[in-house]
């Protein structure tokens, strides 16, 4: 399926929802604008992002990786490309009494919960997860994290790369 045959599914769709015909057509618009947008991103991303992969150390293989340690009981690891970085983040201070003190950054991130549980707290949601589970944290957004068992592994993904995270 193309976009104009998505396209065509959504006008008909809108031919139900919306009777205005200014309306629909805006909304079409909006959307060929949004397809064709992306297309020439990911276009441009193409073009400008190509990496020689002789100058680039592709792999991290865990047990071979020294951890940088962030606190007395917190280490990380990561890997990162121009846009994006991924950080496995190694608590063994847990239980935790209370959450870490909120931060927050221009990067948007996705965490997956790789070992243990976790109380997460993003803004004023408040969430306890488990192995298995993912959050995502928006741009700017406070928030924090309190181990709920003795060890806990989060793998997060940040776009853009958290330049402080890099030792130069």
């Amino acid at each position: 399926m193309n976009t104009f045959d998505v396209l065509f599914f959504i006008k008909q769709i809108m031919n139900k929802l919306i009777k205005n015909e200014l309306a629909k057509y805006m909304f079409i618009m909006f959307l060929v604008a949004g397809c064709v947008n992306n297309q020439q991103n990911t276009r441009i991303a193409m073009e400008t992002n190509t990496i020689n992969l002789d100058s680039v150390d592709l792999f991290m293989e865990y047990d071979k990786t020294e951890s940088i340690r962030v606190n007395d009981n917190v280490t990380r690891k990561f890997k990162y490309l121009n846009n994006v970085m991924t950080v496995i983040v190694d608590f063994d201070n847990g239980p935790m009494p209370e959450p870490d003190p909120p931060h927050s950054h221009l990067a948007e991130q996705i965490t997956y919960v790789a070992e243990g549980e976790v109380l997460v707290i993003i803004g004023d949601k408040k969430q306890q997860l488990k192995a298995g589970d993912i959050f995502i944290v928006p741009s700017n957004v406070p928030h924090t994290v309190q181990s709920l068992t003795r060890k806990l592994r989060l793998i997060d993904s940040f776009n853009p790369i958290r330049e402080e995270f890099i030792q130069k």
